[in-house]
């Protein structure tokens, strides 16, 4: 299944989890990110339910320290 992360595609599993894409994309904890499917923000606690669907689009956001 494909789906566009940060306007880039990324070919995942079918079905395909959060978990699944974080792993695909070597993102190994996801403390300090913030994902958006579709332009509308998925709370952390629905993430573990959440399934992806061909083309949806990710938007995935990462805190970074600094000042």
């Amino acid at each position: 299944m494909n789906v566009i992360v940060n306007h880039q595609s990324v070919e995942l599993p079918d079905p395909a989890s959060i978990s699944d894409l974080l792993f695909t994309l070597k993102i190994e904890s996801p403390k300090g990110i913030a994902l958006a499917i579709n332009d509308e923000i998925l709370r952390k606690d629905r993430w573990n339910e959440f399934l992806f669907s061909e083309n949806d689009k990710v938007l995935i956001i990462k805190a970074t320290q600094g000042g």
